[in-house]
């Protein structure tokens, strides 16, 4: 009795430990991400995202865009959220980190939670500890991106799915449903969650393979749910592209597909030789509409891939080179874990485990097909996080294993780093984040100050209300700071321009050097008062980046 009483006490105690190391991962996450919250810059997707969930929720139309609606290429569930909370904190820009901070710190909590699911407490604990530091990750969580948001319904929905393994109810499918829904609708990956319940069907999960005709009302059940909340958007998108699709990205996809050859995403938008700005803001023949943009033609992807496959081909093995180095760059931080999960005997005794190699191989060959950018092949690594995991508290054993193979149990300096083993993979993670926060330039969007004066200006001059006036240019940030519509600017000359202008009801046009600099008619276009009688200069401002406001005379 005494001895059992001693094994209670021990096991409360060894609980108590795990909960404060847990409470500490926690508060570290946060300090670091609250550290992080007012460093990232202010991008188009800020905008779009932040303007379509005000319009969603207070007043109930998705829209956000004359001459595009913005609400095709962007699914509405990080909208909806950061609508909902501006409700209380009136600051869209705000709204939209604070969704992805408090997105970012639950998924730490079910990375623990999946973690200890799938092997022991210390890998939970592990796994929380690398959600909670992890560079890149670190960064997104404050930043006003979906991702945050998505990667928290993704572990979500996989918990659940762990859960109804183990308790077998309806309940948890029906939440399972939802929350694949929810992931979808943040990102449209999130639509490949459905794989889960069909392996199951057939055994994948269990421990061996065969056809289970009680998983299939559960799937269905699934499958139902996840359809009723994604079918209003689904009915959105039938609206603008005239047929169902599972995304209103296809266009712009293949397009930067057609043009990335061997660049990045940024490098292909930002190129000087101005290929993606031709292609995605020139005028249609009828000068009504934007080619990249136009809602009447749908780029076919079976062409995009057979048209020509020898240069498809070319162009996938660019890509999956350029995956490797991305994927390379972000797996440094747990690249020993990584590399010691496979030294476990039972890796794969838990076919669970499964998931988290059969989605990155899957999202590894996927992602090439277009272009590779570096914030979405993030996804594949959070799996493998997950799955790395594994490889930290079988760490010590795996480098036993490997000096005890070469003859080199002797070694001092190899059995003090064999003792010490985990906390060097612990050090390691903590260097690459302070070191890649600080030189990594995959948040370091120059602010475009201009924007902001020329918007506030705009706002006080003009005293409009909300959406009350219409603003045309290439990025929408006056327009969001002036609380303007706004209409995508032409790739075109000042008379197309002008005559675009007032075909979208445009009151004011605006020309910056900073996005337009590089532009064929940029000379006409910033002097454009003097080629058209039809406008009249506004505002300029030089003091940073030269930009300028004409009002057009309707």
């Amino acid at each position: 009795m005494f001895l059992r009483k001693e094994a209670n006490i021990e096991k409360t105690m060894n609980l108590k430990r795990e909960h404060v190391v847990l409470m500490c991962i926690l508060l570290i996450g946060i300090i670091a991400r609250i550290i992080k919250f007012d460093e990232p810059a202010f991008v188009l997707d800020t905008v779009a995202f932040s303007r379509l969930g005000k319009n969603l929720v207070e007043y109930g139309r998705y829209n956000f865009g004359e001459n595009y609606n913005m609400g095709v290429f962007f699914p509405p569930g990080y909208p909806f959220f950061i609508g909902l909370l501006n409700l209380a904190v009136n600051n869209l820009f705000v709204s939209a980190k604070l969704i992805s901070l408090i997105s970012s710190f639950v998924t730490i909590l079910l990375s623990y939670f999946i973690g200890k699911e799938l092997y022991n407490k210390e890998s939970g604990l592990f796994a929380a500890f690398v959600y909670a530091l992890y560079p890149v990750i670190l960064i997104l969580s404050v930043d006003a991106y979906s991702d945050a948001l998505f990667f928290c319904f993704i572990l979500l929905s996989i918990y659940l799915f762990l859960i109804s393994l183990k308790h077998d109810n309806y309940f948890i499918s029906f939440l399972i449903g939802i929350s694949v829904g929810a992931s979808y609708l943040t990102r449209p990956e999130g639509q490949f969650l459905l794989l889960l319940p069909i392996l199951q069907i057939f055994g994948v999960f269990s421990e061996k393979l065969h056809f289970n005709s009680k998983y299939v009302f559960k799937a269905m059940l699934i499958l139902l749910i996840f359809g009723i909340i994604i079918s209003p958007y689904m009915l959105f998108l039938k609206n603008y592209t005239g047929k169902f699709s599972p995304t209103g990205k296809a266009n712009i996809s293949i397009l930067l597909g057609e043009l990335s050859d061997e660049r990045e995403y940024h490098e292909v938008v930002n190129a000087p030789d101005n290929l993606y700005d031709r292609a995605a803001f020139t005028l249609t023949e009828d000068k009504t509409e934007l080619k990249g943009w136009n809602k009447k033609e749908n780029l076919s992807l079976k062409d995009y891939i057979f048209k020509d496959p020898v240069v498809f081909l070319k162009r996938y093995q660019k890509n999956t080179l350029r995956e490797i180095k991305t994927l390379n760059k972000l797996l440094m931080p747990i690249l020993l874990p990584f590399f010691f999960a496979f030294f476990s005997r039972d890796l794969f005794k838990n076919r669970i485990r499964l998931i988290f190699i059969i989605y990155p191989m899957l999202f590894f060959l996927i992602y090439p097909l277009f272009i590779i950018i570096e914030k979405q092949t993030l996804f594949i690594v959070i799996f493998l996080i997950l799955f790395s995991c594994a490889g930290f508290s079988n760490a010590r054993q795996a480098v036993s294993s490997l000096i005890n193979y070469y003859g080199l149990g002797q070694n001092r300096a190899l059995q003090l780093a064999e003792r010490n083993i985990k906390y060097l993979i612990l050090l390691i993670l903590v260097l690459s984040s302070i070191s890649y926060i600080r030189y990594s330039s995959f948040d370091k969007v120059p602010k475009s100050a201009e924007h902001d004066r020329a918007g506030i200006y705009l706002k006080e001059k003009a005293q409009s209300g909300y959406e009350e006036i219409n603003v045309m240019s290439a990025r929408p940030y006056v327009s969001y700071f002036s609380n303007a519509k706004f209409t995508m600017l032409p790739y075109a000359n000042s008379a197309d321009v002008v005559h675009f202008a007032k075909l979208y009801n445009v009151n004011y046009i605006v020309v910056d050097k900073r996005f337009l600099g590089k532009w064929d008619f940029y000379n006409e276009l910033i002097e454009m008062q003097k080629y058209s009688d039809d406008v009249e200069l506004f505002y300029e401002d030089a003091s940073d980046s030269l930009i300028k406001l004409f009002k057009v005379k309707l």
